[in-house]
C-alpha cells in the first residue's frame, strides 16, 4: 500500500470514529435529551427550545465535520500524489533512464561504427552538427563541441574507438560506454533539450557517421572530414 493510500486510510478512520461519537448524541436528542457538542467543549447545556433544535444543531456540526475531514484526507492524498509525480519526473529529468537514449533490441544502424561511410552521408552530418533547429533551447552540437574543426568539450575517453565512455551517458542515464547514435541522442535529450531523433532516421544516421569522423579527428588518426 502506498504512503498517501495510508494516510488517507486513517483520516477516513477519524471521520468513521466522529460518526460513532456523534450517533449516540443524536439518540440521547431523539429521546427528549436536550446536550449538543460544542468545538473545544466537551459537553454543554444547549440553550434551545426543543430536542428537535438540539437535532438540527447535532446534525449540522455532524455533517461540518464530516465535510471537514472528508476534505482533509483528499486533499492530503491529492497533495502526495502530486508529490510523489513530480518526484519521479524530477527524478527521471536527473537521469536513470536510458530507454530513450539506449538503442532498442534488435536495432541495427545504417552507418559503419569503423569508418568508410559515404561521403553524401558525412556531409548531411555535418550540416545537422551546426543545426540550432534540432533543439528547443538554440543550441547546436557545434555550440557545446566546436567548429571548423576546432574540436572541443571531449572528456579524454572520447578519443577511444566507438562504443567508448561517455561521463554524461554514465553520470545521467546510467550506461557504461556508448555507440555514436547513442551518444548523439544523449546529447539531443540533455543539453539540447529536445526529443530524441527517430532510430534508423536519416538524420540520426548521418549525425553518427559524422561523429565516427569527428571521433577520428580528436584521437589523431586519418579521417574522412
Amino acid at each position: 500500500m502506498s504512503s498517501h493510500d495510508d494516510k488517507r486510510r486513517k483520516l477516513l478512520g477519524r471521520l468513521n470514529r466522529q460518526l460513532a461519537y456523534t450517533a449516540p448524541l443524536l439518540a440521547l436528542v431523539a429521546g427528549g435529551a436536550v446536550l449538543h457538542a460544542s468545538a473545544g467543549d466537551d459537553t454543554a447545556v444547549a440553550d434551545v427550545s426543543s430536542p428537535s433544535d438540539a437535532s438540527l444543531m447535532l446534525a449540522s456540526n455532524h455533517a461540518e465535520g464530516a465535510a471537514e475531514a472528508q476534505g482533509e484526507a483528499e486533499g492530503e492524498a491529492e497533495g502526495e500524489a502530486e508529490g510523489e509525480a513530480e518526484g519521479e519526473a524530477e527524478g527521471e529529468a536527473e537521469g536513470g533512464g536510458s530507454a530513450a537514449v539506449a538503442r532498442p533490441d534488435g536495432y541495427s544502424p545504417a552507418y559503419s561504427e569503423t569508418g568508410d561511410n559515404p561521403r553524401e552521408m558525412l556531409a548531411r552530418g555535418e550540416a545537422l552538427y551546426y543545426d540550432t533547429s534540432l533543439s528547443s533551447n538554440g543550441l547546436a552540437c557545434a555550440s557545446c563541441h566546436g567548429s571548423d574543426g576546432q574540436d572541443m568539450g571531449y572528456n579524454p575517453t572520447f578519443e577511444q574507438p566507438f562504443p567508448h565512455q561517455v561521463a554524461m551517458a554514465a553520470n545521467q542515464f546510467g550506461m557504461s560506454d556508448v555507440h555514436a547514435d547513442e551518444m548523439v541522442q544523449i546529447c539531443m535529450v540533455a543539453p539540447m533539450a529536445a526529443e530524441p531523433l527517430e532510430w534508423g532516421s536519416e538524420a540520426l544516421t548521418s549525425l553518427a557517421a559524422y561523429m565516427v569522423e569527428v571521433q577520428k579527428r580528436v584521437a589523431g588518426e586519418p579521417h574522412d572530414l
